[in-house]
């Protein structure tokens, strides 16, 4: 019996989705942020303290606590423990899909399938897939910007007083997971009402429930902010009611990068549909002037894109927010395209996953490349199976006269299932600070004195379920400390392999090396 197409589009993206969520099996904590996000939460359950975050016995005023307090919640039920903190990020991606899925049903009450459609679409955009698992903070905010999304076209279609609701929670939701950037995601949007609102809007009533959206969903953030501010101290007040968020925005040094830095990176963020032949068949068709729906996922796609150009710090994973908006595009785009695609365009997503394929079986011979020290190991078969890959999407091509979304999603989840299992074989251990924690932790227990040289960003506190802060020590101090204490042991993480220590491992590209206090003079930091 032939399954329908519309059942495997509804319930065939939860086993997709289980199969990007077994990635977690494959891998550790990646350092720095993982580590350092799970020993924040670790120490705030240590103290007992569920209004300040702390990091090493230090105030953490980064990131608010919505992340970390998931974390624990999990802890409180099942123990502390690795596998639950594992699990936030693909249960907030999930949501992700289901959120995706119902916006598209509130764009489209009339195009069910775009609906079916969007949640696969979204599932297989590189940029997002390959986040979906981390245990982050940008994935967990797309859960709120959907929302707030859904809000806005509540507040569209007439009900405003839900539709209101429903963006305060948003955004109080998106300022307690990464703080103010939830209003640059929302408010563009929701000022540019007018080029795709459905019906014209009464811009007082408008700007009157943004006004007060922005005033709700701050004083759901202050229920937390002004009791941590209390409890944390001047400088950490100071720090999560101001500076985090304007030095970020004006004057930061931190990731800063040119105003055109992201727009390289679109077509790998964005692979494989803006590869796919049809998506751009489709596009051509389309009437975005008389579709009020795909003008909300243009101002909601491109009024992103934009704001964060602007900014000066970037990282490829601020943009995650916005790829919802492109996987309903590209779903409505598609659903509404009533042509027979073009068979001879198919073919390119099959010859650039083969040309991927082929790419990693010569990895270790690529120049550049080659001199990285987990690549050296990479053996043909990761190549080789993402070229079968590769082979099974031309086939469907030849049998079927052309590519499916179905099987471009599973084509591209498997490839990365593949990918994160060959990755972390080859370079795991690089990645992998479980064994040098545990010997920070032999330290404690023993009383033997120790310190960690230079910048430490807590990778050790949750591995090694350390009670107590690790001594971290500039460089300069170093002498005076090792001249104090000639039985104890050094930790830095260093460019270069030094031809002696007492524990030695790779660290990404780096060296974590554990020495004895007398080779002090050998030390050399990053």
């Amino acid at each position: 019996m032939t399954i329908p197409d519309n059942v495997i589009y509804r319930w065939g993206i939860l086993p997709l989705w289980l199969l990007l969520t077994a990635t977690v099996c494959f891998r550790s904590p990646i350092p720095i942020d993982e580590t350092r996000y799970l020993s924040v939460a670790w120490e705030m359950w240590l103290r007992g303290d569920f209004l300040v975050p702390y990091l090493n016995g230090q105030t953490y005023s980064h990131k608010p606590p919505l992340l970390f307090w998931l974390i624990q919640a999990g802890w409180g039920v099942f123990g502390v423990n690795e596998w639950w903190p594992s699990l936030v990020g693909p249960l907030a991606a999930l949501t992700n899909l289901l959120l995706t899925r119902k916006l598209a049903e509130k764009l489209w009450p009339e195009q069910a399938t775009a609906a079916l459609l969007a949640p696969w679409i979204l599932i297989a955009t590189l940029l997002w897939t390959l986040f979906a698992t981390s245990t982050m903070f940008d994935v967990l905010l797309t859960c709120w910007v959907l929302l707030g999304m859904l809000g806005l076209l509540e507040v569209a279609q007439g009900a405003e007083r839900k539709g209101w609701v429903l963006v305060a929670a948003a955004m109080g939701l998106g300022i307690l997971s990464k703080g103010p950037v939830v209003f640059l995601h929302l408010i563009p949007a929701t000022v540019l009402a007018f080029v795709w609102a459905p019906r014209p809007v009464v811009y007082s009533r408008w700007f009157g429930g943004l006004f007060l959206a922005v005033l709700i969903g701050a004083l759901i953030a202050l229920l937390w902010a002004i009791p941590a501010a209390m409890a944390g101290g001047e400088e950490y007040a100071n720090a999560i009611l101001w500076h985090q968020t304007a030095d970020r925005t004006v004057s930061t040094k931190i990731h800063t990068r040119s105003l055109f830095w992201y727009l390289p990176f679109l077509p790998m963020f964005l692979f494989p549909w803006v590869f796919w032949s049809r998506f751009w068949g489709s596009l051509r068709g389309s009437r975005f002037f008389s579709d009020s729906g795909l003008r909300f996922c243009l101002v909601w796609l491109v009024s992103t894109f934009v704001v964060f150009s602007l900014l000066p710090s970037k990282q490829i994973h601020y943009l995650i927010p916005m790829l919802p908006a492109f996987a309903l595009l590209v779903a409505r785009v598609v659903v509404g395209n009533t042509q027979k695609p073009r068979f001879s365009g198919e073919w390119l997503l099959p010859v650039l996953f083969g040309a991927i394929g082929i790419f990693l079986v010569y990895l270790p011979k690529v120049p550049g490349l080659s001199k990285l020290n987990w690549v050296q190991t990479v053996q043909p078969t990761w190549g080789i199976i993402i070229l079968v890959i590769a082979v099974g999407l031309a086939m469907w091509v030849w049998i079927k006269r052309g590519l499916s979304i179905a099987a471009v999603s599973t084509a591209l989840v498997a490839a990365i299932f593949v990918g994160f299992i060959f990755f972390f074989r080859y370079a795991g251990s690089a990645y992998n600070l479980a064994p040098a924690a545990l010997q920070v932790k032999n330290y404690n227990e023993q009383h033997i004195p120790y310190v960690y040289v230079g910048n430490y960003q807590g990778q050790f506190n949750f591995l090694g379920r350390l009670t107590q802060a690790l001594p971290v020590l500039p460089a300069e101090r170093l002498a005076d400390w090792a001249a104090q204490h000639a039985d104890g042991y050094l930790i830095s993480l260093e460019k270069d392999k030094p031809s002696e220590a007492v524990y030695l491992q790779q660290h990404r590209e780096y060296w974590l090396v554990f020495r004895h206090a007398g080779q002090a003079a050998e030390v050399k930091p990053l």
